[in-house]
């Protein structure tokens, strides 16, 4: 019986020497959340469908698909963002000015409903006085199929085809006037190019009959 016990004693010890031996195991690296990547076309796929689906502080759902037939200029910004905010005051009057028009403007806030409440940002809109959609991507993922920084403001065009029309802009300077001016010829290029395309299917089913 003793000489079984010293066994066992022998035993315990020759592990725990070995394993004061041995390296420790490293440490796992806590896994990071993945980045949303801009859809990239390739060789076998054809170019990427940019869209976007969000919820809006009035409570609606807003999405790019059901808004065919009319352009769409959408922004991207935050609160904490002065830019943003200077940007915000060319698109109102920007709005006014293609009132009656098939064209319609989005703000979408890319903070996160915990950083930036619902009630924050309703509270931001009626300081700003927007009178357009304010919506929420708090993921990120919207945002991101067409940017991979995170500058903002980042200002977006939808054809009335519902097609992302490259390039987005990004960036504001306090000159409100020039960026009008030049969201304005973007506006412009997409009204006129969708009137075309318009007169040419009218004339197309025109011959067919």
């Amino acid at each position: 019986m003793t000489k079984r016990l010293l066994n066992i004693l022998l035993t315990m010890l020759l592990a725990v020497a070995t394993s004061a031996q041995q390296p420790p195991a490293p440490a796992t690296a806590m896994p990071q959340p993945a980045q949303p990547s801009p859809p990239q076309a390739t060789a076998d796929a054809p170019a990427p469908s940019y869209s976007f689906k969000l919820k809006g502080l009035d409570g609606k759902m807003y999405d790019s698909a059901s808004m065919r037939g009319e352009v769409l200029v959408v922004s991207f910004g935050a609160t904490w963002c002065a830019p943003c905010a200077w940007e915000l005051v060319a698109i109102e009057e920007l709005k006014e000015e293609y009132a009656g028009k098939p064209v319609r403007f989005f703000w979408i806030s890319v903070e996160t409903e915990e950083r930036t409440s619902n009630a924050l940002l309703k509270h931001y809109a009626k300081t700003n006085r927007l009178t357009i959609p304010v919506l929420r991507d708090e993921d990120g993922r919207t945002f991101m199929q067409f940017s991979t920084s995170v500058r903002i403001p980042l200002v977006v065009f939808f054809d009335r085809a519902g097609r992302f029309v490259a390039p987005s802009h990004r960036g504001m300077s306090q000159d409100t006037t020039k960026y009008k001016d030049l969201v304005r010829a973007r506006i412009n290029a997409l009204l006129e190019d969708g009137a075309k395309t318009e007169a040419a299917q009218t004339g197309a089913t025109g011959t067919l009959k």
